[in-house]
């Protein structure tokens, strides 16, 4: 793509495409033929009309009358770019260069161009260099000069300093068919893809032919520490591969929502459109397909989907109107109530006046990996990743050689601990096709470490019926997002960045419901597959308030004998204060309560100092101490079995007991 694009240039640089104006003669060298002879004139009539048979008898003749003419050598290669002969008209400037540097300055650049085009960079970079240096060059080709001189560089520099790269190929997922597109969820169970093969249609009988198709696939991950252990697959049942050329698809975390892409060929006109659509999961099958709404244009292409962990941010490659280019990469995000935003182009750092595509957003939200033209790097489409600051996308990163080639690289994805990243190709095995494989990404170009949460929400059989919500929040930031609840199970899921784990909440939000929430507690996280991520469970209860009846205010913890709360338990009091000013009419009694370790009076005492702590920490916050009171119980009311230390932990409690509604 690179070295076409290079070509066009050149053919608008020196003003000599076929569909454009009339041939321009330079400045000839020397003594003789200051003036174009005859045959000169007849040839660019000639070429003007586009009758290059005859422009090449009239050149022929004037080079015959004198081998020295330069506007004849000239015309020899204007006539090579006419006819797409490339090469010779390489040559033929190059020989005109060398005789009058001077016939036109631009013939620099041109050269420079089709050498680079041609993969001699060395020399091309000699005659843009030269070409600089001329004060009556065309200057508005400056630009599109340095960009291909740093380009230059840029690859001398990959070549020199190659990058770990060592491609294994996905077991089992791989046959002698081709499989592309594919999609890792994040917490490494499961692997969508496309898989071409060809297959006969059962209702045509048995002698009907063999046809190409193209299938919707999934396969499990077999091993429980290695996520490119697949089963073989096999195509996904309704409502997906019914008629719809479908693929690409991106999952969020709690695998339950998948947003993917549908290309489909009017009859008619014979042109295809592609836009994004959507499926989610519930009571174990995959809904109904849908549109993406507000992100579809009426009259753009809209694919490759990428979407945030927590499916609140939606990344995709459009060439609708109002871009910086041919392809650019938009997002749209989500709000609370469930609704998509008009799509937003992510700027020129990322997007330039060619092509973005195939953008991939990790699971920690700020690292994103996507194919360009048009940033400088090996050639064609390189693989590239942009990190994300309060400022904007950061300035994108080549991934470097031996990742990226001359040729094109599209379409990278990188797995939960960020440590591999996974791609197709039919470059590695050509005589097996398209094929999906994964390598270890070197440390410089790893996303930020997260924390993988998966949780479940409990409901009172006696619960009200209003929707509850899942709340994740930063409590640094302020910033919240809405967590996907499965329907039937309670569960749901989140990625967050370990460095912001500390200030995570993640909480219900209901009407007449209790409080409940839990911050993150790396202390009590687990390491697991596909990697050394963090992961971490935990629950949350929905029940309605009654006057009278107690609640547990959970997750909050004390130093050993004593009632210092730590930060985050003081976080999750600050939502607890919040919670109370939402429900202004409410008030409570904290009470404290212990296992059986130790002594009755020593654990009264401790009891009642730990809910005093809580009842002044929320005095600090602003809550009125006409709403509030405390107690301490010791051990005399436990709620599980104090011979196990799973009941002792459930036994040390603070809980919250509604005095007035």
């Amino acid at each position: 793509m690179r070295r076409i694009f290079i070509v066009f240039a050149v053919l608008f640089a020196i003003k000599v495409s076929a569909q454009k104006g009339p041939v321009e003669l330079g400045n000839h060298c020397g003594d003789d033929h200051h003036s174009p002879t005859k045959q000169i004139q007849k040839a660019i009539r000639a070429m003007n009309q586009r009758d290059y048979p005859n422009a090449t008898v009239y050149i022929g003749a004037a080079l015959r009358q004198s081998d020295e003419d330069q506007h004849a050598l000239y015309l020899k290669g204007e006539l090579s770019i006419r006819t797409k002969k490339f090469h010779l008209a390489e040559a033929h400037w190059k020989q005109l260069v060398k005789r009058c540097p001077g016939y036109k300055p631009d013939l620099l650049y041109a050269v420079g161009s089709l050498c680079m085009a041609a993969g001699r960079n060395d020399e091309a970079e000699s005659y843009f260099e030269q070409w600089l240096l001329r004060d009556d060059r065309e200057t508005a080709f400056d630009s599109e000069v340095k960009g291909m001189l740093e380009e230059i560089n840029l690859k001398e520099t990959y070549l020199a300093n190659p990058v770990p790269y060592a491609p294994i190929p996905a077991r089992n997922i791989n046959t002698r068919w081709d499989e592309y597109l594919g999609a890792l969820t994040p917490d490494g169970s499961q692997f969508y893809f496309t898989r071409r093969s060809k297959k006969r249609n059962k209702y045509e009988g048995p002698a009907a032919p063999l046809r190409s198709v193209e299938e919707f696939s999934l396969a499990n991950t077999l091993s429980s520490t290695n996520s490119f252990l697949f089963e073989e697959g096999t195509a996904l049942s309704s409502p997906f591969n019914s008629k719809y050329n479908e693929g690409g698809p991106t999952i969020t975390a709690d695998n339950r929502l998948m947003v993917f892409t549908i290309c489909e060929r009017d009859e008619k006109t014979g042109k295809q459109n592609c836009d994004l659509y959507y499926s989610t999961f519930s009571f174990g099958v995959w809904n109904g397909i849908r549109p993406v709404p507000n992100v579809n244009g009426p009259n753009s292409w809209e694919s490759q989907p990428s979407i945030s962990p927590n499916g609140d941010v939606l990344y995709f490659t459009s060439n609708r109107k109002g871009g910086f280019g041919g392809l650019d990469l938009y997002k749209s995000t989500r709000d609370l109530q469930g609704v998509w935003s008009i799509p937003e182009n992510l700027g020129p750092t990322v997007n330039t006046t060619k092509n973005e595509k195939s953008p991939f957003i990790h699971s920690d939200s700020e690292s994103m990996y996507f194919a360009s033209d048009g940033h400088p790097g090996m050639g064609g489409y390189d693989l590239f990743k942009s990190s994300y600051a309060p400022s904007g996308w950061g300035k994108p990163q080549n991934l470097g050689y031996p990742i990226n080639t001359e040729k094109d690289e599209i379409g990278m994805m990188v797995t939960l601990e960020g440590r591999q990243a996974y791609f197709s190709s039919n470059k590695i095995n050509k005589a097996n096709g398209w094929d999906i494989y994964f390598f270890d990404l070197y440390e410089a170009a790893q996303p930020v470490e997260v924390v993988l949460v998966k949780g479940t929400l409990t409901k009172d059989m006696f619960a009200s019926d209003d929707d509850a919500k899942v709340i994740l929040k930063n409590s640094s930031t302020g910033e919240r997002t809405a967590l996907q609840v499965d329907e039937e199970t309670g569960d749901f899921s989140a990625v967050v960045k370990k460095e912001d784990a500390q200030s995570i909440v993640i909480k219900l939000e209901a009407k007449k419901a209790a409080f409940s929430a839990a911050p993150l507690r790396l202390a009590l996280a687990s390491s697991g597959p596909p990697g050394n991520v963090n992961r971490m469970q935990i629950e949350l209860a929905q029940a309605d308030m009654e006057e009278g009846e107690s609640y547990p205010i959970p997750n909050i913890l004390f130093e050993t004998n004593s009632d210092r709360l730590d930060a985050l338990s003081e976080m999750l009091i600050a939502e607890f204060a919040d919670f109370l000013v939402d429900n202004n009419h409410l008030k409570v009694q904290i009470q404290g309560h212990t296992d059986n370790v130790g002594e009755a009076g020593a654990n009264l005492e401790l009891s009642s100092r730990r809910a005093q702590r809580v009842t002044n920490t929320l005095y600090g916050m602003g809550i009125e101490a006409s709403r509030l009171s405390f107690k301490g119980f010791g051990e005399s009311a436990p709620v599980a079995n104090n011979d196990e230390e799973l009941g002792r932990a459930k036994n040390r409690r603070t809980v919250f007991v509604v005095t007035q509604l």
